[in-house]
């Protein structure tokens, strides 16, 4: 019997530990992230290696581009084209908004 209350102790409080997906906010505060990205016209998905972010498509995807100033999101710098979402994550090429070109990687 002894065990079967420390079972059932030790797993109530196992609901207490911290989702590490949640990175640190209340399931409270990601309904209303998402709600706000989606009234914005976005969409809240998992971004990168630590939680969620809200992408928008951009108007100018695909559009050649010599700066990122030239684009909504990211002006990719292997192609001179302007990215179909923001914001971006991983590892590319692009164009900083003085022309010049670096390899980012963001997770």
């Amino acid at each position: 019997m002894k065990s079967l209350i420390l079972f059932v102790g030790l797993l109530a409080l196992s609901g207490c530990q911290e989702d590490p997906d949640m990175m640190g906010m209340t399931r409270a505060d990601i309904r209303a992230a998402q709600k706000q990205c989606e009234d914005s016209g976005g969409r809240y998905e998992r971004a990168g290696l630590f939680g969620n972010a809200c992408f928008h498509d951009t108007n100018d995807a695909g559009k050649s581009c010599k700066t990122g100033k030239d684009c909504e999101g990211v002006c990719f710098g292997d192609t001179h084209t302007c990215s179909a979402v923001t914001p971006m994550f991983g590892c590319f090429s692009m164009i900083d908004d003085n022309g010049e070109v670096s390899e980012i990687c963001i997770d």
